[in-house]
């Protein structure tokens, strides 16, 4: 049976970076991931300045602000396109010293893949449960296959197969919304460059995001929209395009043209879940990471920064400590509170995101004009200012 040092089960973006700043630190990493290969997935990302300052503390800011667009502007609208709010993040960024950038989650994968090097993920090993052996674990897999570690980090997402093995009482609960999420390169930038767009209608939510330049100096976009719907709801065959433009049509331009211009395999639908704060996120020498610890709902965009941090402490903290097991009761203790917190904040943004009542959306609508933009800077920067990796 081969022996590891620490192993990740999860090549997702959390577990990646975990396994880059481990081996930065000088220590032993196998990282096992169930699927078969990575692949392009329609989905963006939002890396805010706590993200970025990660990737500067493992060298690879410049690479991954390169298969991205700066993002210095989040302009929010009512449907028909009345501006409610401007929030200059490019401020924030200057504060912060990092900029906030939007990007393809699949590009992003292939900067830490490269970062990782030849050989660093077992794709296709689907891990089934892991035993506790001493101040070690012996991870088990579907194929049979069996390894023995120093740690175990349980990256594996929000149906987290370590976490379930940890806390089998525990299961992700639904957010109350679904999601479709689509990318398109087209022609023109339909939005001022740098700029992110929201638009809030009755019961819905619209975002369109720079994610970089396409081939033959296209612009490509991410759109998403989320809406209130029962949990498990599905569309026709070939039908996401048109669900999405049921809930957008006559919506303020570039909304259904986006849509319309996005190839239906492009689009994907799904529900939203989080996992409510959990009693604790290890015991010996396991531990969680990332969504399998705190997945969180996706209304402040924190959920692949939160993992990000997660992996920079934890190895950071396994550097300092030759006791693994307590360095790994140091990161719970540490990470805990915070990912809590902006879970909350989560949860409280999308509040009024999603309201149907008109005179509920009318009197949002006048506070959202009404507010000062500071109130909305101050309350983000207390998520992406933290210093992360103090003691």
């Amino acid at each position: 049976m081969p022996s590891r040092g620490v192993v990740i089960i999860g090549g997702g973006i959390g577990g990646l970076c975990a396994a880059i700043a481990l081996r930065q630190a000088g220590l032993e990493v196998a990282v096992y991931e169930r699927a078969e290969a990575y692949r392009p997935l329609g989905a963006g990302l939002s890396l805010w300045p706590n993200a970025m300052r990660a990737f500067e503390a493992l060298g690879l800011a410049r690479e991954v602000a390169d298969v991205g667009a700066s993002w210095r502007e989040t302009v929010v609208h009512r449907w028909d396109g009345k501006v409610l709010s401007r929030l200059s993040v490019e401020a924030l960024g200057r504060e912060v010293g990092q900029p906030t950038v939007g990007l393809l989650r699949a590009d992003l994968q292939q900067v830490l893949l490269r970062a990782l090097g030849p050989d660093g993920v077992r794709l296709g090993a689907a891990c089934t449960g892991f035993h506790v052996e001493g101040e070690g674990v012996r991870v088990t897999f579907a194929d049979g296959q069996q390894v023995r570690g120093d740690c175990l980090i349980g990256a594996d997402g929000l149906h987290s197969v370590v976490r379930q093995r940890l806390l089998p009482e525990v299961r992700p609960r639904y957010g109350g919304r679904t999601s479709w999420r689509g990318v398109v390169s087209v022609a023109s930038a339909v939005i001022p460059e740098g700029s992110q767009f929201e638009l809030y209608g009755p019961g819905a939510r619209f975002g369109i995001t720079h994610i970089g330049r396409g081939p033959g100096g296209t612009w490509r976009m991410y759109w998403f929209l989320l809406v209130p719907a029962p949990e498990g709801g599905r569309d026709a065959e070939g039908g996401h395009r048109e669900a999405v433009l049921s809930h957008v049509r006559g919506w303020r331009e570039p909304v259904e043209s986006l849509v319309r211009a996005t190839p239906e395999s492009d689009i994907i639908r799904t529900d939203i879940h989080y996992l409510e704060p959990l009693p604790r996120w290890g015991e010996g020498p396991v531990t969680l990471l990332g969504d399998s610890a705190h997945a969180m709902v996706t209304d402040m965009g924190q959920g692949a920064c939160q993992a990000i941090e997660d992996a920079l402490v934890l190895a950071k903290l396994l550097r300092e400590d030759s006791d693994r097991i307590r360095a790994l009761r140091t990161y719970e203790a540490r990470r805990r509170p915070r990912t809590a917190y902006v879970s909350e904040l989560s949860m409280r943004a999308g509040a009024i995101r999603y309201l149907r009542n008109p005179v509920a959306r009318w009197g949002r609508d006048l506070l959202m004009r009404a507010l000062p933009s500071s109130v909305a800077l101050e309350q983000l920067r207390r998520v992406v200012g933290h210093d992360f990796l103090a003691s």
